[in-house]
């Protein structure tokens, strides 16, 4: 029986109600899942591709820890006593004096560091006040110019036992000399009471070094405000107190010892523990014209201080093979992650005086005959140590340097 087309028709709408409640009923279900996955941070796809790794979002990226601060390379070098022969190898044909060649042979060495401490142990106070060399020293200016410019000398020291051989008018010309020659930082010699208070900070590497200087004696008579003086508690404290609370990096010129003498004496032990007392961080000894040995003391803040007791001649027509060797004393300066400074990595690299002098001109005692100078690392003087009288070859020579200075200091070649 065929269907009564009116059912047919009735029939109709039923289906297409059926359809879209089927259909709602789809989308509501598709909803919920789109919002169920933004809640739950998941995705609507409903079969991600397994071998595809999702990006990661900018956000989630890890950053690249800060960088270290850079460590900062300190070198020192002992005493730069021109003597009457240097002076006379330093002076030109057409006038003045030129000391940049006597450093040409540690140029490498020397442009390595980023800061320089240097001892200039006579005043340059000029031609007026006449050159001379042993015993009553006096230097041209070019001295001073070329301590900085060619020798890199940044740190420079003037509380020595020569300083004073022109009087407080050589150390005022002394002064006026290393004015023109800014940034460095002199000290240990003064003008007036006022310069002699006020400690000078020099940056570099966003650290701030200090250098406080003192003299155990002077060979000329001289009052206690143009010259520091190591038994001056008063200034002693004072100036360590100012350079602690202004600088990064204290660092003390001691020019003291006895003369010629590898060993350490009880006065230079107990001003090396008063210095670390006070929070020195690094002490640099000059004065005995030979090395002395290299040590660490401990300090109350928990600290240490690096003890260089002598670091030997640098720049001399000196006699002897002891006094022609000396080291360019170096170390780092770092920054740990708490921002505290820490002194690093302590090294030497011996180096050697040379100059010609026949047997016969020095049997003769002509001092002024030494000529050809020259500085070079030890582990390089070969031929220049074959050329002298002392027998001794370059590989003994460093391995005696190295066992005075002891184990506390890396000895280097070059």
């Amino acid at each position: 029986m065929q269907p009564d087309p009116s059912q047919r028709a009735s029939r109709r709408p039923k289906r297409a109600g059926l359809i879209a409640i089927i259909l709602a009923a789809v989308l509501l279900l598709g909803g919920a899942a789109v919002a169920a996955a933004l809640l739950l941070g998941g995705t609507t796809d409903p079969d991600p591709d397994p071998t595809q790794k999702p990006s990661p979002s900018p956000s989630a990226e890890t950053p690249e820890p800060p960088a270290a601060p850079k460590a900062t390379h300190v070198i020192a070098m002992g005493d730069m006593l021109p003597h009457d022969s240097v002076n006379e190898n330093a002076q030109q044909p057409g006038g003045g004096y030129d000391y940049a060649p006597f450093f040409a042979g540690i140029r490498t060495q020397l442009d390595a560091a980023d800061v320089t401490f240097c001892n200039q142990e006579v005043p340059s106070a000029g031609v007026e006040f006449g050159v001379s060399g042993y015993p009553t020293f006096n230097a041209p200016t070019e001295f001073a110019r070329d301590l900085r410019g060619a020798a890199g000398c940044d740190l420079v020291n003037l509380a020595t036992n020569h300083n004073a051989d022109k009087g407080t008018e050589g150390i005022a010309a002394t002064r006026a000399a290393w004015d023109a020659l800014s940034p460095a930082i002199v000290s240990g010699a003064n003008r007036s009471a006022d310069e002699q208070g006020a400690v000078s900070v020099l940056e570099q590497d966003g650290k701030t070094f200090a250098l406080v200087s003192f003299a155990e004696f002077s060979n000329a008579p001289v009052d206690r405000v143009s010259m520091n003086f190591m038994d001056d508690d008063a200034l002693v404290q004072k100036l360590m107190t100012q350079a602690r609370e202004k600088a990064d990096v204290v660092i003390v010129s001691a020019h003291w010892g006895t003369e010629d003498s590898h060993e350490v004496n009880d006065a230079q032990r107990a001003f090396a523990a008063k210095l670390a007392g006070l929070g020195a961080d690094v002490v640099v000894g000059t004065g005995p014209h030979v090395l002395q040995p290299v040590t660490w003391l401990d300090r109350v803040d928990g600290g240490k201080t690096l003890v260089w007791y002598s670091i030997g001649n640098m720049l001399s027509t000196q006699l002897e093979l002891d006094q022609r060797t000396g080291i360019i004393a170096g170390f780092d300066v770092t920054t740990d992650a708490d921002g505290r400074v820490q002194i690093e990595n302590p090294t030497a690299i011996p180096t050697y005086m040379h100059y010609e002098w026949t047997a016969e001109q020095e049997a003769a005692g002509d001092l002024a005959a030494r000529h050809k100078l020259s500085l070079t690392p030890l582990a390089d003087s070969a031929d220049l140590l074959g050329q002298a009288r002392f027998g001794v070859t370059a590989e003994d020579q460093y391995a005696a340097t190295a066992s005075i200075l002891g184990p506390d200091v890396t000895v280097l070649e070059r």
